[in-house]
């Protein structure tokens, strides 16, 4: 993995301003690993992409991850800490490295693989929540036989999609991690799901205003130049700015 300068953090975050979260995530991951192909990460299951967004965050902003949320029944703010190593899942390595899978329902018997970057942002879209499934699901069914004669993918019973759904969920953990939450002001307990791709950029997002915002401050008391000033450790340019009581 690279390891980022605050300069080109900057950059990769100046680029992914105006870009979908898809994309952000993308861009992020195709600068960090730079021995790895652009298009490898787009191609990747959900679950994978999201395993190297969390070794970025961690190398980003260390071990420790801190999270909130308001209770949706007396919107009581609830605060977390978790380590980042608390949201890696274990895979089975032989699933890990499949690109394909099969599981048969009678009469039913497909061949798919797991949905990827390329498929969200394909069903993006699609207002309808029915009919983005639908869609993601074509996307990944590779063969459909139906008492072993082949079969439209669009013409799959409810029940038959819906099974497909699990498995796809049950081989890709990581894609969608649930944390359970208590309220302590009402005793209110429900779940959240916690996109590490999102959080991520969120945190660079407010990296970047105060880093740029300690820029300001010191290019206006010592003149210096945003290299110069980024060139600095951040302890030496929070200590700078001390100076300058601001």
């Amino acid at each position: 993995m690279k390891t980022f300068d605050a300069d080109g953090l900057l950059n990769v975050w100046e680029r992914g301003l105006n870009q979908p979260p898809l994309s952000r995530s993308l861009m992020l991951l195709a600068f960090a690993f730079p021995e790895m192909e652009a298009e490898t990460f787009a191609k990747l299951s959900l679950g994978q992409r999201d395993r190297y967004l969390l070794q970025l965050r961690e190398q980003l902003f260390g071990a420790f991850l801190d999270n909130t949320a308001l209770c949706p029944v007396c919107s009581e703010r609830i605060e977390w800490r978790n380590r980042v190593a608390d949201y890696v899942v274990a895979t089975a390595e032989e699933t890990a490295a499949a690109d394909a899978f099969e599981i048969e329902i009678e009469p039913y018997r497909l061949r798919f693989r797991l949905p990827n970057s390329l498929d969200l942002a394909a069903v993006a879209g699609i207002g309808d929540a029915r009919e983005a499934q639908t869609q993601l699901l074509n996307r990944c069914l590779l063969e459909v036989q139906r008492s072993g004669m082949p079969s439209a993918t669009e013409l799959l019973p409810d029940d038959v999609a819906e099974a497909l759904v699990k498995r796809m969920e049950a081989l890709d953990p990581q894609a969608e991690i649930r944390i359970d939450l208590h309220c302590p002001e009402c005793s209110h307990r429900w779940d959240v799901v916690f996109d590490i791709a999102s959080f991520l950029w969120s945190e660079i997002d407010e990296w970047a205003q105060r880093t740029l915002q300690t820029v300001h401050r010191l290019a206006s008391g010592y003149g210096w130049s945003e290299r110069a000033i980024l060139n600095l450790s951040p302890v030496r340019r929070q200590l700078y700015s001390g100076m300058l009581g601001l």
